[in-house]
C-alpha cells in the first residue's frame, strides 16, 4: 500500500490471517465484533438482506429500520446527517426490491408495506427512500438558525436529485418537498429540560399544588404535541392532495409546540435566571428536548443513534453567556464533553453514541470525569495524530479522538495512535485496529494501545514499585527536558543553548529543568527519558503534544532491584548519548515580534538513534521484555521518527 513500510505490509497479512480464522472457527458472533474487528458491517447487513430467503427477516428489519432515530445535537449544515442518509438509502432499497420479490410470489405477503409506494411513488422509489429517510430516521439541532436552513436544503437537494420530470403532468409530476421543520430545529443543545428527571427536580421547591397542577397540565401538552407531530408525518408519508389539512396539521402543531415551550420557559427561567426573561431567551435560546421530541424521549426512552463534532469551545468563553452547573463534566472545561453528557441523557439504554472530538478527553487530567463516563460504558476509541498527515484537509491541526460507546456492556476497545501520511489517508479507516484496553493506576488516561504487544510492554512496565519522582530531591543534579516533542524525548544533563537580543542568554521556555537525587541517579534517569521505551510511555498516556510532569512523574522504574551491570551500562551510554547529541547539534537563528532575535542549538535524536536503541537493550534486561516486544520498542513508528534516515539505511 501507499507509503507502506514492509514490516506494516507483514502485520496487515497477518492481522487478515487472523481474522479469517476467527471467522473460521465461528468467533465473530455478535454485531458487536463487527466494530471490534473493523469489518465491513454495511457490506455484510446488505448481502443478508439480499440473499436471505426468511420473509420475517425482511419484515422485521424493515420495520426496525423505518423507526431508528439517528440524532446529530450540534447538526452544522447537516454534514452527518447527510452521511446516515446514504447508509441508510440501499438498506431501504434492498429490503423494498425483496419485499416486491416476496409479494410477486405471494400477494398477501407485504401488502400494507408495499401500499405507502404502490400509487404515488411507483415510478420513483429512490424519491420515497429519501423521503422516508428524512421524515422518520433524521433529527437536528443546532443554536445557529442559518445551519438548520443549509442542514434542510442539503437534505431537500439529495431529494431533488432522483425527482423524474414528467412535462406532460401537472406540477410536471414533481412532488412537494417534505416539510421537516420539526426534524431539523434550532436551539441550544446544553440548556433546556430534556428528560422528565430533570423538569420534577425543578418542581420540589414552591407550592407543591401549584407545582402538581403545572406538571398535570405540561404532561397533557406534550402528549398533544406528540401526537399532533405524528399526525403531521403522517400526513405527508400519505403525500395527501389536500394541502387545507397540511397547513391545519402544520399549524396546530406549531401554536401546541409553541405554547408548551412558553411553559417550559418561564418555569426554567425562573429556577435559574436573575435577568430578565426576555433577555435571558434571547442569550441561552433554550431547547426543551422533552417538549421538542416528546415521542422519542418518554414514549422510546430517547434517540437510537447520535452522532456528530461538536464544537471545540472552551467553557471560560462561554460561561458569561449562560451557567452550566449542572453538567458533572462542567469541570472538563469544553462545551464538546457537556455535549456528549447530554447525548447520554436523551439516548436509548441501547443506543450508541458516535463522535469526532480532540485528543484530550482520553489523556488529560482535566477529563478525568469524563473518561469515567466512557470506561463504564462499551467503547471503541481511535486516536489520530496531525501530522503528517490529517484528518481533515481544509481545517487546521486537530489532534482528534473518535470514540463509539454503547450503554449496554463496560468493554472498552482503543487503537494505537494512529499517523499515516497523505498519500495513505484512503485506506486509514479500513486498516485500524481495535484492542481490548485495560487501565493503569496513577494517570487520567485511557491508554492508546493496539496491540497484544503493546499491552504486555505496558504490564510488565506497570509492575515497577518505584516511580521516577521517587529519586527527586533539591540538590544540583540537574536535567533539562524538552518538553514539546514530536517524535522523540530530547534529555540532556547539560543547559541547551539559548540566546536573545532582549533578554540575553537563558533557558527556552520548552525546557523544563529536573532535580535528582545523585548523578547516577540523574545519568540513569536520563538514558530512560531519552528511550524509546519512554516514548511509547509517553505516546500512549499524553495528548502527544506537551511532555508533562504527571508522564515523568509517574514512569515506573525501580532501580534498587536493578542490576549493577545494567546500571553501569546505562551510565555509560549516558555519556555517549550526550555527546553524540552535541556532536550533531547545529546553532540556528530565528526572529520573533516579542522576542526579537534568538539563537539556540537544534537537536537531531534521530541521527543518534544507534544509541538510543542500545539504550532500548539494556533497560529490557531489567523489565523482562522479550525479543518480540523489544523489536516493537526498537522500531515503533519507525518511519516517522526516522523519515528520509530510514530509506538511506535501506
Amino acid at each position: 500500500m501507499p507509503t507502506e513500510i514492509w514490516r506494516e505490509t507483514i502485520e496487515r497479512l497477518q492481522r487478515c490471517e487472523s481474522l479469517l480464522h476467527k471467522i473460521e472457527q465461528g468467533e465473530i458472533t455478535h454485531i458487536n465484533d463487527f466494530i471490534t474487528y473493523n469489518l465491513d458491517i454495511r457490506s455484510f447487513v446488505y448481502d443478508l438482506l439480499h440473499n436471505t430467503e426468511d420473509h420475517l427477516f425482511i419484515l422485521h428489519f424493515y420495520k426496525a429500520l423505518q423507526q431508528v432515530t439517528i440524532l446529530d445535537p450540534t447538526c452544522e449544515s447537516g454534514a452527518f446527517l447527510f452521511a446516515a442518509m446514504n447508509i441508510l438509502e440501499p438498506l431501504y432499497e434492498v429490503c423494498i426490491e425483496r419485499m416486491q420479490e416476496f409479494h410477486a410470489q405471494n400477494p398477501l405477503l407485504f401488502k400494507s408495506e408495499l401500499e405507502e409506494i404502490s400509487n404515488k411513488y411507483r415510478s420513483n422509489i429512490q424519491y420515497f427512500i429519501f423521503k422516508s429517510i428524512i421524515l422518520r430516521n433524521l433529527y437536528g439541532v443546532d443554536i445557529m438558525v442559518e445551519a438548520t436552513e443549509i442542514a434542510k436544503l442539503r437534505l431537500f437537494l439529495k431529494m431533488v436529485a432522483v425527482v423524474e420530470v414528467d412535462k406532460r403532468a401537472e406540477n410536471l409530476g414533481l412532488d412537494p418537498l417534505p416539510d421537516i421543520d420539526f426534524n431539523i430545529r434550532c436551539g441550544n443543545t446544553l440548556v433546556g429540560y430534556a428528560t422528565e428527571d430533570e423538569l420534577n427536580k425543578d418542581l420540589v421547591w414552591g407550592d407543591m399544588f401549584a407545582n402538581k397542577e403545572f406538571k398535570e397540565k405540561v404532561d397533557n401538552e406534550m402528549r398533544s404535541v406528540a401526537t399532533a407531530y405524528e399526525l403531521f408525518k403522517q400526513v405527508q408519508m400519505q403525500q395527501s392532495e389536500d394541502m387545507v389539512a397540511f397547513k391545519q396539521a402544520k399549524q396546530e402543531l406549531k401554536e401546541r409546540l409553541a405554547s408548551l415551550n412558553h411553559s417550559l420557559n418561564e418555569r426554567l427561567w425562573k429556577a435559574t435566571a436573575d435577568i430578565p426573561f426576555e433577555q435571558w431567551l434571547a442569550s441561552h435560546q433554550p431547547f426543551h428536548w422533552l417538549a421538542e421530541f416528546y415521542q422519542i424521549i418518554h414514549d422510546h426512552g430517547g434517540f437510537d443513534v447520535i452522532i456528530g463534532n461538536p464544537p471545540y469551545v472552551e467553557i471560560s468563553k462561554t460561561i458569561k453567556q449562560y451557567k452550566l452547573n449542572n453538567y458533572s463534566t462542567f469541570s472538563c472545561g469544553n462545551l464538546y464533553v457537556c455535549v456528549y453528557e447530554r447525548s447520554t441523557n436523551i439516548s436509548k439504554h441501547i443506543s450508541f453514541i458516535g463522535m469526532i472530538v480532540q485528543l484530550p478527553i482520553v489523556c488529560t487530567d482535566r477529563m478525568k470525569t469524563v473518561q469515567t463516563m466512557l470506561l463504564n460504558k462499551n467503547n471503541w476509541i481511535s486516536t489520530f495524530d496531525d501530522r503528517p498527515g490529517k484528518l481533515f484537509d481544509d481545517l487546521q491541526h486537530i489532534r482528534a479522538t473518535i470514540f463509539l460507546t454503547s450503554k449496554n456492556q463496560s468493554v472498552n476497545h482503543t487503537t494505537k495512535y494512529n499517523r499515516w501520511y497523505s498519500e495513505y489517508r484512503p485506506y486509514l479507516f479500513k486498516t485500524i485496529q481495535m484492542f481490548p484496553n485495560l487501565r493503569f493506576r496513577g494517570l487520567s488516561s485511557i491508554p492508546k494501545i493496539g496491540n497484544r504487544i503493546s499491552e504486555n510492554i505496558f504490564k510488565k512496565i506497570n509492575r515497577q514499585e518505584y516511580r521516577i519522582n521517587n529519586y527527586y530531591q533539591n540538590n544540583n543534579h540537574l536535567l533539562f527536558i524538552h518538553t514539546a516533542p514530536q517524535y522523540f524525548i530530547r534529555s540532556t544533563d547539560y543547559i541547551p543553548y539559548f540566546w536573545s537580543d532582549i533578554e540575553g542568554k537563558k533557558l527556552s521556555v520548552s525546557i523544563k529543568l529536573y532535580n535528582f537525587i545523585s548523578i547516577d541517579h540523574k545519568k540513569l534517569i536520563n538514558c530512560i527519558l531519552n528511550s524509546s521505551t519512554f516514548y511509547l510511555w509517553y505516546i500512549t498516556l499524553s495528548d502527544c503534544r506537551h511532555l508533562n510532569s504527571r508522564e515523568i512523574d509517574n514512569f515506573p522504574i525501580n532501580f534498587h532491584c536493578m542490576d549493577s551491570q545494567v546500571q553501569q551500562s546505562l551510565k555509560e551510554l549516558s555519556n555517549t548519548l550526550m555527546n553524540d547529541y552535541t556532536f550533531h547539534k547545529n546553532r540556528k537563528e530565528s526572529f520573533y515580534q516579542k522576542t526579537g532575535r534568538v539563537e539556540y542549538d537544534e537537536y537531531y535524536p534521530k541521527f543518534s538513534k544507534v544509541i538510543i536503541d542500545e539504550i532500548d537493550k539494556v533497560l529490557a534486561k531489567h523489565y523482562g521484555f522479550t525479543e518480540e516486544e523489544l523489536d516493537f520498542i526498537i522500531n515503533y513508528d519507525i518511519k516517522y521518527r526516522m523519515g528520509d534516515e530510514l530509506n538511506d539505511n535501506n
